[in-house]
């Protein structure tokens, strides 16, 4: 009877937290992603990731400095070779080296791509164009582009 009890309690609560976990799928810690802009520059890339933090959190970034916010912020973009050129408390800005193949003549092609959670809003800038996605936690097809 103990142990049925016991099921019948972890269902309950995992039926209450589940959906709540859901919910925060553009969350990583205590960053909530507002949007994402890649902006392609021959094989390099600028990606830009405006977001949130939790209330409160603020204070302790900049009492205790920014290393915890600068390691979250680039695991949620999971790029390589990256150099941050700007970072604060709603804003980070990486430059990513060879995110794209150069295949000569002006010809790039960024492979598929997954962030580290799902993204509200991507912009992705080619010299081609603009294109922008909702609710994506991945770039699956790649993209081919001219520079």
């Amino acid at each position: 009877m103990k142990w049925v009890t016991v099921g019948i309690v972890l269902m309950l609560v995992s039926a209450l937290v589940l959906p709540a976990l859901a919910a925060d799928e553009e969350r990583y810690g205590y960053i909530t992603v507002k949007d994402v802009t890649v902006t392609f520059e021959k094989a390099d890339a600028v990606v830009t990731m405006n977001y949130t933090i939790d209330d409160g959190i603020g204070f302790l970034v900049l009492l205790i400095g920014k290393s915890d916010l600068k390691q979250k912020a680039l695991d949620i973009l999971n790029f390589n070779d990256t150099k941050v050129q700007h970072l604060d408390l709603d804003r980070i800005e990486v430059r990513v080296h060879n995110a794209a193949n150069d295949y000569g003549q002006g010809s790039y092609w960024f492979p598929a791509h997954r962030f580290g959670v799902v993204v509200p809003s991507l912009t992705v800038v080619t010299p081609q164009g603009i294109k922008h996605f909702e609710n994506v936690s991945e770039f699956s097809d790649g993209l081919g582009y001219f520079a």
